[in-house]
């Protein structure tokens, strides 16, 4: 696995490096920030370049096997239904306490 900085992974894209930070910062391109830093894996823009990295918010794609896409199942959270953040400490006890019959 072969690690890029914002400037190497510019290069590679060949694409604007402020262009690229504004894509990364706005989750577009898979990236992390480490400290100040970008980090990028050159793999996995390999993958964003070719359409196989799922957008923000979409599922996870395979492509594999010879099949067509529309052949493949998006992986989806079974908890889409669920919006929001985590529960509240008192919330979790309550469904905890209810899942084992207690009061």
């Amino acid at each position: 696995m072969e690690t890029l900085d914002l400037k190497e992974a510019a290069t590679f894209l060949k694409m604007n490096p402020e262009v690229l930070r504004r894509k990364a910062k706005s989750q577009k391109v898979p990236s992390r920030k480490a400290g100040k830093r970008w980090i990028f894996i050159k793999e996995h823009l390999a993958d964003w370049v070719s359409g196989r990295y799922p957008e923000h918010g979409q599922g996870l794609r395979v492509i594999d096997d010879g099949k067509k896409p529309e052949e493949y199942n998006i992986c989806q959270s079974t908890h889409a239904e669920k919006l929001g953040g985590f529960n509240s400490p008192h919330q979790t006890a309550g469904e905890y306490n209810a899942l084992l019959g207690l009061k």
